[in-house]
Order: structure tokens, then C-alpha cells, then sequence
């Protein structure tokens, strides 16, 4: 297909899921994109790409977007760009805005945290060593899309995988850096190794409690990304009540099934 640029109405043009929530769009940058774009016009050089034939799906230009819309043009430059999958265009999407700029560490988890989603949902089970060599060549390959370093990337993913929530969210908020995050993990993962067998039974109780709410919030995580995927690419489609609550059953009974025989039980359980 050939990629040129065209004009399409800003209202036919649909925001969806993960593009829409990688980069967070700050209120003073949108001003001065809008300003610029009020007193300038639009600037063709950078149109809003979209996916050729995905319910016009915006992957790349959000931002413009939407300061478009704040000053009210009725239409802006796009260009059709076709994708094999949603993790080539969210690939795409990344990379697009890592050879603009300098990405912030909250954008950086948020891109690896939706890399690994996938990566977790497609992915067969591996011998040990296989593993751990898939895992290096990933790293690499995830530093080279995010312009950082793989150290940067492993620091990263220790904190996407093993942080408590808090730590995430003030990375999230700008309020902490990766590195004082990995620091922090990291030292509260030490200490939990070191402190195992003189932890308190209130100490145990806190830690599985919020390790309870970080396995909620991940397997939240990854459904949602379904759903959000299925009502993307089958939006005619329409459930009864009956239907809804059917497959609410099926994957809490699935979900259940799978905490049964994964996680690990008490001795007295196990008897």
C-alpha cells in the first residue's frame, strides 16, 4: 500500500487503547502545540498516522491531535500506514515518539510494561537457559526501540515485575526516578530474602497482602487489554446479559483454577 498523505475529519478519527494511554499528554505542552498550530496552521510534515483499515485508529499523533481539536479544524493531514498486528503498530508508535525525544521514565515503564504484557500472553514455555538467553536478546532488542541502555531496560522490568504498587505509581506521577525505584525494590526484595525466616506473622500477612494486589492488578491488566483488543477489532458485535455473565463464570472459574494449582499453599493446606 502506498503511504501518502490525504485529509480526513478530525471527528472520524478514533482513539483507542494501548495508543492512547503510552505517552500522557501534559496541559502546558498541548497549549504550545495548539498555540503554534492556531497561529501557523498545521504542520504537514508530521501528519496523524493511522491504521489502513482498523476502524481508523490512531497510532501515532495524539497530541496533534487533539490540539487540532481544541482550536477547531474540521480536518488535518493523516497518513494510512498498514500493520501486521497490534504489537507491530504499538511498536511503531514507540519508536516514532524514542526518535523524537528523550522518552520520561514514567513513559519508559509504561511502554515496557505494555511490551511485556504481550510478550507474557504469546509466550510458549521455555527451558531454564533458553529463558534466560530469550530474555538478553529481548532486553537488547526492547533498548534499542526505547533509545536506552539494557541496563536501563533490566532496571526497568525489575521494577514493572516486582515493585509495589506504590513505587509504581510515584514513577507513573514523575515523582521518583527508575533508579530510586530499582534502589528501593530492590532493597525491600534483600530485605524480605534476609528477613524469611524472623518475618512476624504480621509482616508475612502485609506482603502477601500486597503481593494479592499486584497479581489483581496485573491479571486486571491483562484482560482488560483483551477486551479492549476484541471490542477493537469486532465493534458489531453485541453480547446479551446472559452471554456477559456466562463468560464472567468461565473466567472466574479459569482464573480460579489456575491460583489452585500455581500458587503456592500453607503446609497445613497442603495436607
Amino acid at each position: 500500500m502506498e503511504e501518502r498523505i490525504s485529509m480526513m475529519t478530525t471527528l472520524e478519527l478514533r482513539t483507542a487503547a494501548p495508543f492512547n494511554r503510552l505517552f500522557p499528554i501534559k496541559d502546558s505542552v498541548l497549549d504550545e502545540i495548539a498555540a503554534d498550530m492556531k497561529a501557523n496552521g498545521y504542520d504537514y510534515a508530521h501528519p496523524i498516522i493511522v491504521w489502513a483499515g482498523h476502524k481508523v485508529t490512531v497510532v501515532d499523533g495524539h497530541t496533534r491531535l487533539k490540539a487540532a481539536l481544541k482550536i477547531g479544524l474540521s480536518k488535518v493531514p493523516i497518513t494510512l500506514k498498514e500493520f501486521a498486528s497490534e504489537d507491530e503498530a504499538l511498536r511503531y508508535a514507540i519508536r516514532s515518539q524514542s526518535y523524537r525525544r528523550n522518552l520520561t521514565d514514567a513513559e519508559l515503564l509504561s511502554c515496557l510494561s505494555e511490551l511485556d504484557k504481550r510478550k507474557a500472553l504469546g509466550r510458549p514455555e521455555k527451558a531454564a537457559s533458553a529463558e534466560a538467553a530469550s530474555k538478553g536478546k529481548s532486553a537488547e532488542r526492547t533498548a534499542k526501540l526505547l533509545g536506552v541502555s539494557r541496563a536501563k531496560v533490566e532496571r526497568l522490568r525489575t521494577v514493572n515485575e516486582h515493585a509495589p504498587e506504590k513505587i509504581k505509581e510515584a514513577v507513573g506521577a514523575g515523582e521518583m526516578s527508575i533508579r530510586k525505584a530499582y534502589d528501593e525494590t530492590m532493597k525491600a526484595r534483600r530485605a524480605a530474602e534476609t528477613n524469611d525466616d524472623n518475618a512476624s506473622a504480621e509482616e508475612w500477612s502485609k506482603i502477601k497482602e500486597d503481593r494479592k494486589k499486584a497479581i489483581m492488578k496485573s491479571v486486571a491488566g491483562l484482560v482488560r487489554s483483551r477486551l479492549e483488543r476484541e471490542v477493537q477489532e469486532y465493534p458489531e458485535i453485541r453480547y446479551t446479559l446472559q452471554e456477559r455473565n456466562e463468560l464472567d463464570t468461565r473466567l472466574a472459574d479459569e482464573i480460579g483454577n489456575l491460583i489452585a494449582t500455581m500458587l503456592p499453599g500453607e503446609p497445613e493446606d497442603e495436607q
